[in-house]
């Protein structure tokens, strides 16, 4: 059997190089790498050469040192981050990634790329593997094995993505494990093929979940004919006890993940699902289906060959029921927002799931290829009907009549006069065999030469080859981590143009963060703060508010070297000048640990105003309950008397901005107090938008529907704007200061609900001036109060300095550790500017200690009065419960084989009686 498949592997592999070859030489050509500037160098290919140089540091513990030591939390992701729970979206729980501690952190970007192309060949064997097991030949085996691994999720999805490709590599083998328990055979490979997906990645492995529920029911009703509610419920006990002993042993990764997937902001945004797409959707979507790329992540762009397997399926009466009713259910599931929203874990809505489509689309071609060679006359006239229908109603729209779908019709065209002729033009199977791969591979190379030289010029998307880690490299950390105390204090930047996610590369502390799974504490304390930014998982500055700064142990601003006009207050020391930044000190920063003698409880920090939370913060640390005295709190801040000034192209009417015209702009004239920060805060921003005005006739208007009469915004005359926008910005600009407040709606994929915004327009001597706001999108601007507030500087001045008179001395950060010494003269509570996490443990002077969440992002103890020595120690959360799960589980799993084994041995006792 191994002699007979090599022929077909080696043929795979030779093919799949081609391609790939071909592939790669869009980029190369171009002069571009395969990392996707946008996510693919602040995360993927970071996260790689992290993980690379995290596996070598482990390994060189346990060689030179013999211990060993798995870091678990890190001081330069974002403020400090669980290294577990934030990467292994990314790389932790990928076997493939695995190999990164072979390869030195200079040549990541090759790994980076290799993988990209691993993995889809690895989706390719793991097809076949399925498909062999099916009883299929060698010959359909290959062509669906191309079809599933060069459709649109391959060559547009993982490349910007290259994790993408796994769930595609581990779903033909769940789905082979559920046969094998179908027929009674060991369920080794369903367990262990579920429990490495569910540790692989958690947002494909709930998609996986899904989808094998569906195929055992599918395949229950397809194997079995006496059928019972008994017998179901007895394969559902089965299959339910395997699946539960998968996830006991991927517990050791997974159930920490997914406990902190549910603390984050992110998971608990409420997003928009409409009842159906926008019509265009539903014009274009047949042809897009083997051409251009769908909304919402549907990019399905199989081989025109696949499509006409499909025809000869349904040209079958009375066969291929299960296929017919799954291709049905699947396309319905794209015909739907719902489907994409439930299969997008409830999220935004989002067809990420296609790959799983890619999959059954590319078997129904390998069921269908054998019966090419058995059509009747009136089977083909069938198909030849169906691709009528399918060429009139996928070109019937003037939108889908791209060249890129034409092109795609025309070859599916080709592929059905091929799979219809054997016996006319073909007289021999092989030949036939050879013509259809032959379209195959025209086909797919048309898809991939489209997608990356004419459609929306995708690779200018990408690096620059050989550039990605000196991206990283580029920013201001270089600078800072020369500086002292840069170990322990952090930097803030303003329009520095450097990478998100740099410190973490670098080794420097920074206030930025771009990882999809974020930690709760620092999403709620951004929302209380008003930090002008939409996101809760990408968030690059705290603003340059002093307050905020401060309390967050940031002692260096960062700008560029012509940044001049913004520089916030307190950074009088220019420490660094070079020749593409300036490095500004605060000398008086706080440390990591600062001292309050009074707190302030939950209940009314809550009741206070942004700028008075921001103001209290500095006067008594918030916490749910404490024995000291109670904070007496004072407030200067002062609300400024303002006008607004609507110019060309915007009105301001009954509390709404109207905005008609592109980068229309509002003027804010004010009178405030000098020596202050100036605020301006926006309470539920929100925006409908309008698109580039439209002229349309009075015929036009009277032809239009109801609905589409009803996304009309604005009118006048015969002008009209129709809703179209999920996302708006607003530049606010105060003298040399200008700032950007990004707006999201329901219906934009990153929305986190996020709709009051405080922006510092910087420190300014003077108490007047005017600010201007330009709209870059047209529509109407709502917002429940907008005002602008003054922030006197000194008595900031006069509490940072009470908070850093007793701080902690001698902080050290190791491994999972933090130490440091204290004197207080009074009994006070210790705040840590670390983000709360309950993976933290605190002794004082060897005694653990209740470590508390405070001032609602960061962590703190109370102090008895004295010299103390504190120690902080970090474990991941869940982490324990997560070993002692997988343990259990692969003792589970030990039970299971013995089980296996036994009836075996008592057969063979038998049959020797015998």
């Amino acid at each position: 059997m191994k002699k007979r498949k090599a022929d077909f592997y080696i043929l795979y592999t030779i093919v799949f190089a081609a391609i790939s070859l071909f592939i790669y030489c869009c980029f190369y050509l171009n002069g571009k790498s395969l990392i996707w500037s946008h996510d693919g160098v602040p995360q993927h290919i970071n996260a790689l050469a992290y993980y690379g140089k995290y596996l070598r540091n482990v390994l060189k513990t346990l060689v030179i040192d013999h211990k060993l030591s798995f870091p678990m939390w890190d001081v330069h992701i974002g403020y400090g981050s669980d290294i577990l729970t934030t990467l292994h979206y990314y790389v932790i729980g990928d076997p493939l990634t695995l190999l990164s501690v072979f390869v030195p952190e200079k040549n990541t970007e090759v790994l980076y790329e290799c993988l990209i192309f691993l993995r889809i060949y690895l989706a390719g064997i793991t097809f076949s593997i399925y498909c062999f097991y099916r009883k299929n030949p060698k010959q359909a085996t290959f062509i669906g094995s191309l079809v599933y691994i060069f459709a649109g999720w391959t060559i547009y999805a993982s490349m910007k993505h290259p994790y993408f490709s796994n769930p595609m590599i581990y779903l033909p083998l769940v789905l082979m494990g559920i046969e094998k328990v179908y027929k009674k055979e060991k369920p080794y490979l369903f367990i262990w093929s579920v429990a490495i997906a569910a540790m692989s990645n958690f947002y494909f492995f709930y998609m996986i979940s899904v989808f094998m529920v569906l195929y055992a029911a599918f395949r229950y009703f397809g194997i079995f004919r006496k059928r019972s509610v008994k017998d179901v419920f007895r394969w559902f006990l089965k299959f339910t006890g395997f699946y539960l002993v998968s996830l006991m042993i991927a517990a050791l990764i997974f159930f920490p993940v997914v406990m902190t997937l549910f603390g984050t902001e992110r998971f608990q945004a409420q997003n928009y699902v409409p009842l159906l797409y926008d019509h265009i959707y539903y014009e274009k979507y047949l042809g897009c289906l083997i051409g251009e790329n769908m909304i919402q992540w549907g990019v399905a762009g199989y081989s025109a060959v696949a499509m006409a397997g499909v025809f000869v399926i349904f040209s079958k009466k009375k066969k291929y029921t299960g296929l017919k009713l799954g291709f049905l259910l699947l396309n319905l599931f794209l015909l739907i927002p719902f489907a994409g929203h439930v299969l997008n874990g409830f999220s935004y809505v989002s067809n990420r799931w296609i790959w799983a489509y890619g999959m059954l689309i590319a078997y129904i071609l390998v069921q269908a290829y054998p019966e090419l060679f058995t059509l009747q006359i009136r089977e083909k006239r069938k198909i030849f009907i169906m691709l009528l229908v399918y060429c009139v109603l996928a070109l019937f729209s003037d939108a889908a009549r791209t060249e890129r779908n034409i092109m795609a019709i025309m070859m599916l065209v080709l592929a059905v006069f091929t799979v219809v002729s054997y016996g006319n033009i073909f007289v021999q199977g092989k030949y036939l065999c050879e013509m259809i791969v032959t379209v195959l591979i025209v086909s797919i190379l048309l898809n991939v030469f489209y997608q990356y030289s004419y459609e929306k010029d995708y690779l200018s998307e990408f690096e620059n080859r050989n550039q990605a880690l000196e991206a990283l490299e580029s920013g201001p950390d270089k600078e800072i981590k020369d500086l002292e105390d840069s170990s322990s204090s952090r930097y803030d930047q303003y329009k520095t143009g450097s990478y998100v996610n740099s410190a973490m590369y670098m080794g420097t502390n920074s206030t930025s963060y771009y990882f999809s799974v974020a930690n709760g504490s620092i999403s709620r304390f951004f929302d209380e703060m008003y930090l002008n930014t939409p996101w809760d998982y990408h968030y690059s500055s705290l603003d340059g508010r002093t307050i905020l700064d401060r309390l967050a142990s940031v002692k260096y601003f960062a700008i560029r070297k012509n940044g001049y006009g913004y520089i916030p207050y307190g950074y009088d020391t220019e420490t660094v000048f070079s020749g593409k930044y300036r490095i500004y000190e605060n000398e008086n920063a706080l440390p990591l640990g600062y001292t309050y003698n009074s707190w302030i409880s939950r209940e009314k920090y809550e009741k206070l105003s942004v700028t008075q939370k921001q103001q209290a913060l500095l006067q008594g640390a918030v916490v749910e309950e404490s024995s000291l005295p109670e904070t007496e709190l004072s407030f200067d801040d002062k609300k400024a008397d303002f006008t607004l000034e609507a110019g060309k192209g915007c009105k301001i009417k009954d509390g709404k901005i109207i905005v008609t015209k592109k980068n229309a702009t509002v003027s804010i004239g004010y009178q405030g107090e000098p020596a202050s920060e100036v605020y301006l805060v926006a309470e539920n921003l929100d925006f409908d938008a309008y698109s580039p005005r439209e002229q349309v006739s009075d015929k036009k208007w009277n032809s239009l529907t109801e609905y589409e009469k009803n996304t009309i915004l604005y009118e006048d005359d015969n002008w009209r704007y129709w809703k179209e926008s999920k996302e708006a910005a607003v530049e606010v600009s105060l003298g040399s200061v200008d700032k950007t407040i990004r707006i999201f709606t329901d219906k934009y994929n990153g929305y986190s609900g996020r709709h009051n915004f405080l922006l510092n327009m910087g420190y300014k001597n003077y108490s007047a001036g005017t600010m201007k706001l330009t709209f870059s999108t047209p529509g109407e601007y709502t917002f429940d109060n907008l005002y602008l507030v003054c922030q006197p500087m000194d008595s900031v001045e006069q509490e940072t300095e009470k908070l850093g008179n007793e701080s902690l001395q001698n902080v050290k950060v190791g491994t999972n550790r933090i130490t440091g010494e204290i004197e207080v003269s009074s009994d006070k509570f210790l705040v840590f500017s670390i983000p709360y996490s309950a993976g933290f443990t605190a002794y004082v002077d060897g005694k653990e200690t209740e470590l508390v969440q405070a001032n609602s992002m960061y962590m703190g103890v109370e102090l008895k009065k004295g010299k103390h020595s504190i120690v902080l120690t970090y474990c991941t959360p869940y982490l324990v419960p997560g070993i002692i799960l997988t343990v259990a589980g692969l003792a589970a799993f030990l039970l299971i084989v013995i089980y296996n084994r036994y009836p075996g041995k008592k057969k063979e006792r038998g049959k020797q009686k015998k």
